[in-house]
């Protein structure tokens, strides 16, 4: 098993021409090291790009809902943008608007990213086009079939392992260190509250590689059940990142905020009805789309992530040694391998 984790921790200021870095050190545990810093290195660290130019920003599932919004903030404030989907006319429609209303015209990359082959393809676009900010905000919710025509589970395949396999390959062809790089990952509530009852453990326990294992068989049936466990998953890849020893890498996971959107549409219609019914007490698309630029914009320590627009803790067993070395023990067999 190769081991991704590590003591390291980058704070960036606000502004993006430049980032204020602060590294922990750890004693090893175990082949791990532990997320207690025990002292602190500053410096500052410039974006390798002009003087008038934003950092560069992927934003996978960016044709629609949440990804979309983040898309037209960022756009707004002049970042150089790529956009993934599945579908060029909404993509279509996202560029135009970006055109009309700020005069940024973002690029499109066509991707199913629940099939394997055009993850690979993807990924290796992607890692050669050197973005500063990675959202991998792509996903589904009971997609229908529950398996791909790859035979492979089609939640935790879209949700989860396309965004292992592009975040890695995006970090194995890295080739300048002093080049800040952010990812972020969009989760959900569901992993702040997994763990509230002996319930959640029950369910699933991410600290058991047998339990990483079930999640992966492909079923005709792809549920809230994969769709919990694909965030979890999310949120333990963040903190992987987070505490690698990578120069300048830093992860963040997001949970946007209770949103409606299309990845919805899918679920029974009386659990639909009942989404629409709490809709005014639900984040609107605007603000979600806030809160994941947020995200991209002000990365988090290992053992945070962003509940809306807060910043708080991550339950502890994301990022528990046990549960990271579970993870990867899985994961590993993904990375897209030349």
């Amino acid at each position: 098993m190769a081991s991704f984790v590590s003591s390291s921790r980058l704070f960036p200021l606000l502004q993006s021409s430049q980032w204020a870095v602060l590294r922990t050190w750890a004693e090893p545990v175990k082949g791990f090291k532990t997320a207690k810093p025990s002292s602190f290195a500053a410096s500052n660290i410039t974006f390798h790009r002009s003087a008038h130019q934003m950092p560069r920003v992927l934003i996978t599932g960016g044709t629609d809902g949440i990804g979309r919004e983040a898309a037209l903030k960022l756009a707004a404030d002049q970042h150089e943008i790529t956009i993934s989907g599945r579908d060029p006319n909404k993509a279509k429609d996202v560029i135009e608007q970006c055109q009309k209303k700020f005069n940024n015209t973002p690029r499109f990359l066509q991707a199913d990213l629940s099939l394997e082959n055009e993850v690979i393809k993807f990924a290796n676009q992607v890692a050669e086009d050197k973005y500063d900010i990675c959202i991998l905000n792509a996903g589904v919710m009971n997609p229908k079939p529950g398996r791909t025509s790859e035979d492979r589970e089609a939640t935790m395949m879209t949700n989860l392992i396309s965004s292992y396999m592009i975040a890695h390959k995006i970090l194995d062809s890295r080739k300048d260190d002093k080049q800040p790089l952010h990812f972020v990952f969009s989760t959900s509530i569901l992993v702040k509250f997994h763990n509230a009852t002996p319930l959640g453990l029950r369910f699933f326990n991410p600290q058991k590689v047998s339990d990483w294992q079930k999640s992966l068989v492909p079923s005709d049936v792809s549920g809230a059940g994969k769709y919990a466990i694909s965030k979890i998953g999310l949120a333990t890849l963040s903190s992987t990142i987070s505490l690698a020893n990578l120069p300048n890498v830093t992860a963040t996971s997001v949970h946007p905020g209770t949103v409606y959107t299309n990845i919805m549409s899918n679920l029974p219609a009386r659990q639909q009805f009942y989404i629409k019914l709490a809709r005014p007490f639900t984040t609107s698309l605007s603000d979600a789309g806030a809160n994941l630029v947020r995200a991209a914009k002000n990365p988090l320590p290992a053992g945070m992530f962003y509940q809306a627009n807060k910043a708080t803790k991550l339950p502890e067993f994301v990022y528990a040694e046990s549960s990271i070395a579970a993870f990867e023990e899985v994961f590993d067999q993904f990375k897209i391998r030349d």
